[in-house]
């Protein structure tokens, strides 16, 4: 491995980090930084640091173990590596951590999918939406460990290959939760279930969700499931987003079979459906995917992500009440969440809710902003004074 590589994975890593403490640290003396990282990979001495353990409750309750700094440089090396031969290999509508392949692109294909099997809604079709039980914590590390290597040992050779069985090694089998600074009160984990977080685990089992190889080798793991599907097992109208897989097809009772077979599919693999999370009607009931409800010629936001924007709103509201509270992050942070919302909005039916938005907006927020709005496309924009 040359240095330079080491390098460039850092400004990767930097690009959205840079505020961090753990990236500032880092940043102070970066060269140093890396080069240290380098030697230790070169002479097989690297190990993980420890991890920063929180919990987040928005959009859902869910744990989180951040790598330290150094760590995310390393994921960034092996993702560096394998990502443009991943993309050439992954499923056309397998959806999150690619570029170009987020939430509105997948439900907008999903949408695409419905539209032509239903021949422009105007034939019977029936939409399949099923969900895999505690994903990432059920995933076995040996059999990830294994399924990644095959994917190596494919494309790369001598020294590549026993530099990323190295890398991906330390980082598969990595137990953060032995070792981690909780930076908010082990109360907050009361009420997550034990599908859901590490520290239920032996170690055998779970992937740290927020970790980029976390995500990338996820989907790998599936890739193969994915092309079953949609090869020998006859759904074409296919996708999926990490753990959510909608299937849509004119015969309610293939969608049922192809299930069984995915159920044995996940078993085989340590993982098994959720035994709650089937959905299976008309393609005119519509289907809620990733933030969105889909239904014949429109698509709506979700009551969820409607709500997490109205509370958002509330939080705001009442600090723009306080005029000492008022600085620039807060004003920073108010306009990127907001902006957030209303560009997604623009790509569903939603000006009723942009209406409803727009109602709640009291004199104290125009105080600061004022809204903006052209060709069904809303924004907010900070007033002169305070830019």
């Amino acid at each position: 491995m040359e240095l330079e590589e080491v390098i460039e994975a850092y400004f990767d890593c930097r690009h959205n980090k840079r505020n961090t403490m753990n990236a500032l640290r880092f940043e102070i003396d970066y060269e140093t930084e890396c080069i240290r990282l380098w030697e230790e990979i070169e002479a097989r001495r690297y190990e993980p640091n420890r991890s920063i353990a929180f919990v987040i409750e928005d959009p859902v309750k869910r744990e989180i173990f951040a790598a330290d700094f150094r760590d995310r440089v390393v994921h960034h090396i092996i993702a560096r590596r394998i990502y443009p031969l991943l993309e050439k290999q992954f499923h056309p509508d397998s959806y999150s951590t690619q570029k170009g392949k987020g939430t509105l692109y997948g439900i907008q294909h999903i949408e695409q999918h419905i539209r032509d099997c239903s021949e422009d809604y105007t034939r019977d079709c029936y939409i399949m939406k099923l969900d895999i039980s505690g994903f990432f914590m059920s995933i076995e590390k040996q059999k990830l460990f294994d399924c990644v290597m095959r994917f190596v040992g494919r494309h790369f050779s001598g020294q590549e290959y026993d530099e990323l069985e190295y890398l991906l090694e330390k980082t598969i089998f990595n137990r953060p939760e032995l070792d981690c600074v909780f930076k908010v009160p082990r109360r907050k984990w009361k009420g997550l279930p034990a599908n859901k977080s590490l520290l239920g685990t032996d170690g055998k089992s779970g992937l740290p969700i927020g970790n980029l190889t976390s995500q990338l080798l996820a989907l790998l793991y599936l890739d193969e499931l994915d092309h079953l599907v949609t090869g020998e097992w006859g759904v074409v109208h296919y996708g999926r987003y990490v753990d959510d897989m909608v299937l849509v097809h004119p015969s309610k009772q293939h969608l049922l079979d192809v299930r069984n077979k995915i159920s044995d599919w996940l078993e085989a693999h340590g993982l098994r459906l959720h035994p709650k999370k089937m959905y299976l009607q008309h393609y005119k009931k519509g289907v809620k995917f990733i933030g969105g409800v889909i239904k014949p010629g429109r698509k709506y936001v979700t009551n969820r992500t409607t709500g997490r924007l109205f509370s958002k709103m509330s939080r705001f509201d009442h600090i723009l009440g306080d005029a000492r509270k008022v600085g620039k992050q807060v004003l920073k942070e108010l306009l990127a969440t907001m902006n957030s919302y209303l560009g997604m909005m623009c790509h569903y039916d939603a000006q009723r809710l942009f209406r409803r938005v727009l109602a709640r907006l009291s004199a104290r927020w125009y105080r600061f902003v004022y809204v903006s709005s052209r060709a069904r496309r809303h924004k907010l924009v900070l007033r002169q004074a305070y830019a």
